[in-house]
């Protein structure tokens, strides 16, 4: 038989596993609470992603100019493909590889908006 001290303790429990249901589900949004003193962030409205495809068998040495400054992205390995992600410097940029061994190129000067996705592929030679 359960009595008002049962279901009391019962109610109890209840309320207080809703409660912690709801406080998990709330935590688990994802949303990042911006700071009011640094304002809000725009890392990822600023940045350009870069995928290359490297048809090559020599290993390349990925590089952007932004305004004529080299800026070095990465590494990608012969007959592979990788994605950058890399900061928006400029509205115009080049793209360059220096091959392992020797060799290497630089493309013409292209224009690139924050967000944009560029496709860099490297024939073989």
């Amino acid at each position: 038989m359960i009595t008002s001290r049962d279901s009391r303790l019962m109610r109890r429990a209840i309320c207080t596993l809703a409660l912690a249901v709801t406080l998990t589900s709330c935590a688990q949004q994802g949303r990042r609470l911006e700071s009011p003193f640094t304002g809000p962030r725009e890392e990822a409205d600023q940045a350009v992603r870069l995928t290359v495809e490297n048809n090559d068998f020599r290993d390349a040495t990925i590089y952007m100019y932004w305004n004529g400054m080299k800026s070095r992205v990465g590494r990608v390995t012969g007959k592979t493909s990788k994605t950058f992600t890399v900061e928006w410097r400029s509205e115009e940029a080049q793209l360059g590889a220096d091959f392992l061994g020797r060799g290497g190129f630089r493309t013409e000067t292209i224009g690139v908006d924050p967000g944009d996705h560029l496709n860099l592929v490297i024939p073989i030679r």
